[in-house]
């Protein structure tokens, strides 16, 4: 045994061998074979790698899925405030209709025109959603519809054609000049003047209150007032 070593030594040194073609492999046992337990060691480290990347894999897929699921109740809690929005502006204004027909303060031919509009309005609503969504442009062009014909059923109700209805918000004997109702209903009304008109009344509204409930100097309250009736001289009359 000494002299096998030996010669294993003046072998590495004399010939310029490498130790390690002389040195026993520990994964190999007294018959030449590899460790069977080494082996399932380093299969058992492959599983492990394979098993932490799909578990990995599960997660990012299971977190993509929890946000678009999150993305989909968002839109959709979207889509049914717009639509709650829409039936509650319509009901509105159906009741709305009734009560100019119960009162006396629509004509027939105005009832007509105001339910067809409405009728309008409720087969765009229908034409949109066909698709079984209401995107944020449908809900828009729904909306200036329904602007247009909250309009036209206010100057309906407060025009001289049949019984007049009194602003009551103003009063219960203020009633509204006929051009004023005619500019309500006018459908070729530029934005410019639109929007004028419902600065005045908003103006109005807000005076209104500040004479009812502030604490008015009396020459806050002369001003003020001086405000509100040219206002209101301008858009209605006092009967």
């Amino acid at each position: 045994m000494k002299k096998r070593i030996m010669i294993m030594l003046v072998a590495v040194f004399a010939l310029g061998l490498s130790p390690t073609i002389f040195a026993q492999d520990d994964n190999v046992d007294g018959n030449g074979k590899h460790s069977r337990k080494n082996k399932g060691d380093k299969e058992a480290r492959e599983e492990k790698k394979e098993q932490i990347k799909e578990n990995r894999e599960n997660q990012k897929e299971q977190a993509k899925e929890n946000r678009e699921a999150k993305r989909d109740k968002v839109e959709g809690d979207r889509e049914s405030r717009r639509e709650n929005y829409i039936d509650r502006r319509q009901d509105n204004q159906e009741r709305r209709i009734q009560h100019g027909i119960d009162k006396g303060y629509l004509t027939q031919e105005e009832t007509l025109s105001l339910k067809s509009e409405q009728n309008k309005i409720a087969d765009m609503e229908n034409s949109y959603k066909s698709d079984g969504k209401l995107s944020k442009d449908e809900m828009k062009s729904l909306r200036d519809e329904l602007n247009v014909a909250s309009c036209n059923i206010w100057a309906e109700k407060h025009d001289t054609d049949g019984k007049q209805m009194a602003t009551f918000r103003f009063g219960k004997n203020v009633f509204a000049k006929e051009s004023f109702t005619s500019a309500m209903a006018n459908q070729n009304m530029t934005g410019a003047e639109a929007k004028a008109l419902t600065s005045d009344f908003r103006k109005m509204m807000a005076l209104k209150s500040s004479l009812a409930n502030d604490n008015l100097s009396a020459d806050e309250r002369s001003k003020k007032q001086s405000e509100y009736n040219e206002l209101l001289n301008k858009y209605f009359e006092i009967r």
